[in-house]
């Protein structure tokens, strides 16, 4: 079964849609909303997404989406997050996630799972699939070696080297809603309240699912329960592993590079200058 979705490309992170600067406040439902993708990160949500899309559900929105895809999303994130967990603003329900989620015929991954009440509220005839790993110490770990690394920068006050940083990275930037992701949600303080948010999340989420069409499901299942879920056929292909824990820090560090080589290049056009007129200054006064 070939993959034809245009432009998109398989990397080690999953399907990777090209970079847009799409306004979605001025956009509207144009795809019905068939699945709920509600699983915790880091459960496999970028395989699921990757293999969603080959069953024809697109688009799938995943934190790669407003990161690397849609950077523009990040003022309507940032403005949901805020009507709910800081009370600042207008809660967002149906008539605001179709402008933001209109495209999609699925969601998963932060930041809309910070939304889940919201999301099953607005559409109630979605099905709901929570994705879930081995055990609750399989989980930690990918965690504790993945997301929480970006504690440091995200989940502390705003230091000096953070506002460096976010110089550098290019407009519109993500960190709005990952400071908001690391500073509302028990992921701030992950080593001692990380296995206790995995066990009452995902039961929260069995419990929005009663009554409805609900799959718990470990990626490691394969095609099998999520084509029989879906009520499509097995495609011929292996299923997709991606963005395992290797993939990832590899992809933080190529980001990092980058935003290093920024701040060297922005430094230079200002250091270079400074110095020369430093030099030429010191040269007059020494001549006169």
């Amino acid at each position: 079964m070939a993959l034809q979705l245009g432009d998109a490309k398989l990397t080690k992170l999953g399907l990777m849609m090209p970079t847009t600067n799409i306004d979605r406040r001025n956009s509207e439902r144009v795809v019905p909303m068939k699945v709920l993708c509600l699983g915790q990160g880091r459960t496999g949500t970028a395989s699921l997404r990757t293999a969603l899309m080959h069953l024809g559900i697109r688009d799938v929105y995943h934190m790669v989406t407003v990161v690397d895809e849609n950077p523009s999303d990040v003022s309507m994130w940032v403005e949901a997050i805020d009507a709910k967990y800081k009370g600042i603003g207008k809660p967002y329900g149906k008539e605001e996630f179709d402008k933001l989620l209109g495209h999609c015929m699925a969601v998963s991954d932060f930041p809309c799972i910070m939304f889940n009440e919201e999301l099953v509220a607005a559409y109630p005839d979605a099905k709901i699939l929570l994705t879930v790993r081995d055990d609750v110490e399989s989980w930690y770990k990918s965690v504790m070696n993945t997301l929480w690394t970006g504690n440091f920068m995200f989940g502390r006050p705003t230091t000096i080297l953070q506002t460096i940083v976010q110089s550098v990275v290019p407009r519109p930037s993500p960190w709005p809603v990952l400071q908001r992701l690391y500073r509302l949600t028990p992921l701030g303080n992950f080593p001692a309240e990380g296995r206790d948010w995995y066990k009452s999340y995902n039961e929260n989420v069995r419990k929005l699912a009663e009554g409805k069409q609900f799959l718990e499901y470990n990626v490691k299942e394969g095609w099998g329960p999520l084509c029989k879920f879906l009520e499509v056929e097995e495609p011929d292909m292996p299923f997709p592993r991606v963005n395992d824990t290797k993939a990832w820090q590899d992809y933080v560090k190529k980001t990092n590079m980058q935003s290093l080589l920024e701040l060297l290049g922005k430094a230079g056009k200002v250091v270079i200058p400074l110095a020369m007129g430093s030099f030429a200054l010191w040269y007059m006064r020494t001549k006169l």
